[in-house]
C-alpha cells in the first residue's frame, strides 16, 4: 500500500508541476525561517544553561517601595552577599561583581583600555562553570593583584608566551599576577568579561563617599548559591528581618531583598543597572518573531489547502473510480494526508540545502552567533520528522476530508464539487492570508517611523561632532588644565571639557535632601561635570547659570538641577536653594538646565542632579568644527600625543555610541522588513497558484461571455473583483490586531510616535497592488485569449 501512494503522490506532483512547486517552495521558504527562528529562540532561552547548578543560583535584587520614583536595582551592597551566607545556612556561598567603566592594562610595549574588566570573589568558581585551560580555580583569585583573562586576551597580551605568573599592569600602577586562564567562555551567558581580577584588588575610587562596608552603595551584582533542599521562598521571607538587622527598621519597611533565578536574568531587562554591563535579551522580541514564524507557516499551509481544494476537480474522477471499486473513506484520507507529509518532507529537505547560509545571513542581521553543528542536525532530525507530520496533517486534513467526501456518481460525472462550501473555506484562507501580510507591512512601517523618530529627535544637547576621550581619571584629573589647553588651541577643537558618563543611562542614583525636607530624601540621577561642559554640550539653562572658574564656589558648593529635579522637588523659584547630595557634598542650586535625555529613549527623562564631583572622570568631551572628521581626528591625536605620550589616543563618536542604544530595535526591524518581504511572497505565489486554476475552470465562462460582447476590462474587473474584496475585508479585520500589537510594542518606549491612520491605508493599498499584481498577468491573459480556444471542445 506504501508503495501505491508513493507512486500516486508522484504521479499527482508531475501532473500538477506548477502547483507543486508553489507548495514546495512556499513550505521550504517557511520552514526554513521556522528552523532559524527556533535557533534564535532556543539560543535566547538557553542563556545561562550550562551551569549544572543553575537551579541553585539567584542574583540579589533591591527594590524599594513607599517612595515616589521607587526603583528596582539589579545590585546590592557590597557587604550583603557575606552577610547572607553568615545569616542563612540554606546560602551556602556568594560572589560578588565589581565592573568598573574602563581600565588601561599593559604588558611590555602593548597598552590597551579593556571596558569588559570585572572584580569578583574566589567564589566565583564554585558557583559559576567556568572552567580554566591554565591554573587552578580554586587559588586562582584568592590572593590580591591576581588576574584570570580569557584565552582571546592572554593571546592580545602574550602572545605564544604562557601568560601564568607574568605581569599585567592595571592603568600603569598596580600589577597583576596573571593566576589562571579561562576556557572558551560558552556565548550564552549573561556575564560579560575578559577580564576577572580579585575582590580584594579593589579599591574604593578617590572621592566616594563610601566604603566596602557601607550597606547603602547598591552598585554591586551579587549572585548566591542555595543548597539542593533549600525553598527560594522560604529564605526570601526572612530577608525583611535581615534588612532590618543590618540596615535599621526605615529600610525593612520600604525596601525588599529579592532572588532572581538564574534563568530569567538574561530577559529581565527593565531592572536598574541590569543592562549597563551585563547582556541582556528581550522577551518580546522573541514572542514577536516566533509568532512570525507561525504566520509564514500558517500561509505555507494555507496556500496547500487552497491549491489542494482548487484541485478537487482534477481529482474527482480519481476519487469517484477508486471508491466504486470498493475504496474505503479513511483509506482515500490516508493517502491525500500521506501526499502533504512527503511534500513537507521534500521542502524540509529543500530547507536544510539552504540552512547554513541562511543561518549565517541571520547571524549577522542578529548581531549574535546562530550555531548548528553536526550534532545540531541530529537533533533536530525528530523535529523535522514531527514538524513534517504536524505540517502535513494540518495542511491535508480539510483537502483529504474535502476529496474523499465525494460522491461516487458525482465525481464520475464531473460535477463533484459543492461550490459554496469549498470557495467559503478558499476565501477564508486568502482573506487570513492577507491579514498576515497586511499586519506585518504595517507593522514594519510603525516600527521604521519609531526608529526614525528615535534618531532625529532632538536630545536637548548636540551629540554631532563630539568626539569622547578616555584616560585615567587619577592622571586626567591632574592633567586635565594642560590637556584642555592644548586642545584648544587646536583649530579643529571649539571646545572641551570633562564628564563622567557617555549620556547613556550609566551614571549613579543617590538620595537628595533639601533643607528642612523629607528626612529619607528623593532619589534622584547624578552626573559629574566640569567647567564648560553645557556650552561644549549645547545643553540649554532654563534658569541661571552653568559653571564657571569666575565662581570659586562652584567646584565646591555649586549644583545644576534639570527642570525634571525642579518639579520632583516642588521648587517654582529653585536658585539659590540648599541641596544635599547624599554624603557626597552639600551645595547651593545655581542652575536648572533644560531636561536632555542623558538615557535612552526607552526611559522617561528623570530627576538629575549636576555638579563638579570630587571623584576623578575620565571621559573628554571635545566639540570638534564641522568639516573633514578624519583629518580632526588625526589632528587631535597629534595633540593628545604631545601632552600625554604615556596614555593611548582611545576614542568614540558620541552619536555613534547613543545610536547603539537602538541596536536591538533596528535589528529587529531588518528582520521583520525581510520575514514581511518573504511573507508577502509566498502569499503572492499561493494566489497566482489560484488565480491560475480559476481562470482555467472559468475558461468556458469568459469565453462565453466574449462572445455575447464582454469587453477585456469587464472580464479582467470581473476576475480581479472578487480577490479585490477578500484583500478589502482582510484590511478591515487586521486593523485592530495590528493596532494592539503595535501599541504594545511601543509600551517600551517613554518616548513614541502616535500610530498615524495613513499607515494601515497605505498597508492596505499595498497588499491590493500586490494582489491585482499577482493576478492581472493571468487574467488579462484570460480576457485577450481567443474564446473559440476554450469553446472548441463543446
Amino acid at each position: 500500500m506504501l508503495k501505491n501512494y508513493f507512486k500516486i503522490a508522484f504521479r499527482n506532483f508531475y501532473r500538477n508541476k506548477e502547483n507543486s512547486i508553489i507548495n514546495i517552495f512556499g513550505l521550504s521558504v517557511a520552514l526554513l525561517c521556522c528552523i532559524v527562528i527556533f535557533l534564535f529562540v532556543r539560543a535566547e532561552l538557553s542563556v545561562d544553561n550550562f551551569h549544572t547548578n543553575a537551579d541553585q543560583i539567584y542574583r540579589l535584587t533591591f527594590q524599594e517601595i513607599n517612595r515616589p520614583g521607587a526603583r528596582h536595582f539589579a545590585t546590592t551592597s557590597p557587604p550583603m552577599g557575606p552577610a547572607l551566607v553568615e545569616s542563612f545556612p540554606e546560602i551556602e556561598q556568594a560572589v560578588r561583581f565589581r565592573f568598573p567603566d574602563s581600565n588601561i592594562l599593559s604588558y611590555k610595549n602593548r597598552q590597551f583600555y579593556e571596558y569588559n574588566v570585572a572584580y569578583a570573589d574566589s567564589s566565583l568558581f564554585s558557583i559559576f562553570e567556568f572552567p580554566l585551560a591554565k591554573g587552578n580555580p580554586a587559588t586562582a583569585l584568592k590572593e590580591i593583584n591576581s588576574v584570570v583573562i580569557t584565552a582571546p586576551m592572554a593571546q592580545k597580551y602574550f602572545g605564544d608566551e604562557n601568560p601564568l605568573g607574568k605581569s599585567l599592569y592595571l592603568d600603569n600602577q598596580i600589577p597583576l599576577t596573571v593566576t589562571g586562564v579561562f576556557e572558551e567562555i560558552p556565548s550564552n551567558t549573561h556575564l560579560n568579561f575578559d577580564f576577572i581580577i580579585s575582590f580584594d584588588t579593589f579599591e574604593v575610587p578617590r572621592g566616594y563617599p563610601v566604603t566596602l562596608e557601607s550597606w547603602g552603595w547598591v552598585s554591586f551584582y551579587t549572585y548566591v548559591k542555595l543548597s539542593e533542599q533549600a525553598d527560594p521562598d522560604q529564605v526570601a521571607a526572612h530577608f525583611n528581618d535581615f534588612l532590618i538587622t543590618h540596615m535599621g527598621e526605615d529600610v525593612g519597611a520600604n525596601r525588599i531583598l529579592h532572588l532572581q533565578p538564574l534563568d530569567e536574568i538574561y530577559l529581565a531587562s527593565d531592572l536598574r543597572n541590569a543592562s549597563e554591563v551585563m547582556r541582556v535579551g528581550n522577551r518580546g522580541y522573541i514572542f514577536g518573531l516566533s509568532a512570525i514564524a507561525l504566520f509564514l507557516l500558517v500561509i505555507a499551509c494555507f496556500n496547500y489547502m487552497n491549491l489542494s481544494t482548487a484541485q478537487a476537480m482534477r481529482r474527482s474522477k480519481e476519487v469517484g473510480v477508486r471508491k466504486t471499486l470498493g475504496a474505503k473513506r479513511s483509506s482515500l484520507m490516508g493517502q491525500f494526508i500521506f501526499e502533504s507529509i512527503l511534500l513537507t518532507l521534500l521542502s524540509i529537505c529543500i530547507a536544510l540545502l539552504f540552512l547554513e547560509p541562511v543561518v549565517q545571513t541571520a547571524s549577522s542581521l542578529l548581531g549574535m552567533e546562530l550555531k548548528l553543528e553536526a550534532s545540531g542536525y541530529l537533533y533536530l532530525v525528530p523535529v523535522f520528522l514531527l514538524l513534517s507530520v504536524v505540517v502535513g496533517v494540518l495542511a491535508g486534513f480539510y483537502p483529504s476530508f474535502m476529496l474523499s467526501n465525494f460522491r461516487p456518481s458525482k465525481a464520475l460525472k464531473g460535477s463533484a464539487e459543492s461550490g459554496s462550501s469549498v470557495f467559503s473555506v478558499r476565501k477564508v484562507l486568502v482573506v487570513g492570508q492577507f491579514i498576515i501580510a497586511i499586519v506585518l507591512i504595517a507593522g514594519s512601517l510603525i516600527i521604521r517611523n519609531q526608529i526614525q523618530f528615535i534618531q532625529s529627535k532632538d536630545l536637548g544637547f548636540n551629540e554631532e561632532q563630539v568626539i569622547v576621550l578616555h584616560m585615567n581619571g587619577e592622571e586626567l584629573t591632574r592633567r586635565f588644565p594642560t590637556i584642555k589647553n592644548e586642545l584648544l588651541q587646536n583649530r579643529h577643537v571649539v571646545n572641551a571639557s570633562l564628564g563622567g558618563g557617555l549620556l547613556d543611562g550609566r551614571n549613579g542614583t543617590v538620595p537628595v535632601y533639601p533643607a528642612g525636607d523629607d528626612p529619607e530624601g528623593y532619589p534622584m540621577n547624578i552626573y559629574g561635570v566640569h567647567f564648560d561642559y553645557f556650552e561644549t554640550m549645547g545643553i540649554r539653562m532654563d534658569e541661571g547659570r552653568s559653571f564657571a572658574p569666575s565662581f570659586a564656589t562652584d567646584s565646591a558648593d555649586g549644583i545644576v538641577i534639570n527642570q525634571s529635579a525642579a518639579r520632583a522637588l516642588g521648587w517654582d523659584n529653585p536658585i539659590g536653594k540648599e541641596l544635599r547630595v547624599s554624603d557626597i557634598m552639600d551645595g547651593y542650586v545655581i542652575g536648572v538646565a533644560e531636561d536632555f535625555h542623558f538615557a535612552s529613549l526607552h526611559r522617561q527623562i528623570q530627576p538629575l542632579v549636576m555638579y563638579i564631583p570630587p571623584t576623578n572622570m575620565e571621559k573628554v568631551f571635545v566639540r570638534l568644527q564641522p568639516g573633514n572628521l578624519s583629518q580632526s581626528v588625526a589632528s587631535l591625536q597629534e595633540s593628545w600625543k604631545s601632552v600625554v605620550p604615556d596614555f593611548p589616543f582611545s576614542f568614540i563618536f558620541l552619536d555613534e555610541h547613543l545610536n547603539q542604544l537602538y541596536q536591538t530595535d533596528q535589528r529587529f526591524l531588518r528582520l521583520l522588513t525581510v520575514f514581511t518581504i518573504l511573507t508577502i511572497l509566498v502569499a503572492c505565489m499561493g494566489l497566482y497558484g489560484l488565480i491560475t486554476y480559476m481562470i482555467q475552470r472559468r475558461s468556458k465562462e469568459i469565453g462565453v461571455r466574449k462572445i455575447l460582447g464582454a469587453k477585456a476590462s469587464q472580464i479582467t474587473w470581473l476576475l480581479s473583483s472578487e480577490f479585490s474584496l477578500m484583500v478589502g475585508i482582510a484590511f478591515l479585520i487586521s486593523i485592530p490586531i495590528c493596532y494592539f500589537a503595535i501599541q504594545n510594542w511601543l509600551q517600551e518606549f517613554a518616548y513614541r510616535v502616535p500610530i498615524p491612520w495613513w499607515v494601515f491605508l497605505l498597508a492596505g493599498f499595498v497588499s491590493l497592488v500586490i494582489a491585482i499584481s499577482t493576478i492581472s498577468y493571468q487574467t488579462i491573459k484570460a480576457a485577450l485569449a481567443n474564446p473559440v480556444k476554450s469553446l472548441r471542445s463543446e
